[in-house]
């Protein structure tokens, strides 16, 4: 039996398109959730500056929406880019939380930072805004 050589390509891109597609799935699957992964981390170092009492920086630490607002300096994350994410950048210089502070964020603690704010799409808006 002869293959035909257009029958084989669609073939094999049907085939790629369902990988690249299995993968995204994983991806989102993989994808750290707010309320569950990232809110107990602010909440241990985070939110005794910015948090209901103090918002140090006119920063509000507790929902995605108030992130994405920001304070002084501007929002604290931009979604889909944890690169170009204040937050990020401030923790990763040990800024953040102040020197003061006995709990540093771990590599652990900001690599899954890293993954909840790389997993947002570019324009997320807010669907956990639950106060504690």
């Amino acid at each position: 039996m002869l293959i035909r050589p257009h029958v084989l390509l669609c073939g094999l891109l049907l085939g790629s398109l369902a990988e690249v597609d299995a993968w995204a799935d994983d991806k989102q699957a993989a994808a750290p959730d707010f309320q569950r992964d990232v809110l107990p981390i602010f909440e241990a170092k985070c939110l005794s500056c910015h948090g209901a009492k103090r918002r140090g920086g006119k920063l509000d630490m507790r929902t995605l929406e108030s992130m994405l607002t920001g304070g002084d300096t501007g929002p604290a994350i931009k979604p889909g880019n944890a690169q170009k994410s204040l937050l990020i950048e401030l923790i990763h210089f040990k800024e953040m939380p102040p020197k003061k502070e006995k709990s540093v964020v771990t590599s652990a603690e900001i690599e899954l930072l890293r993954r909840w704010i790389n997993a947002m799409p570019p324009a997320a808006t807010s669907t956990s805004t639950a106060r504690p």
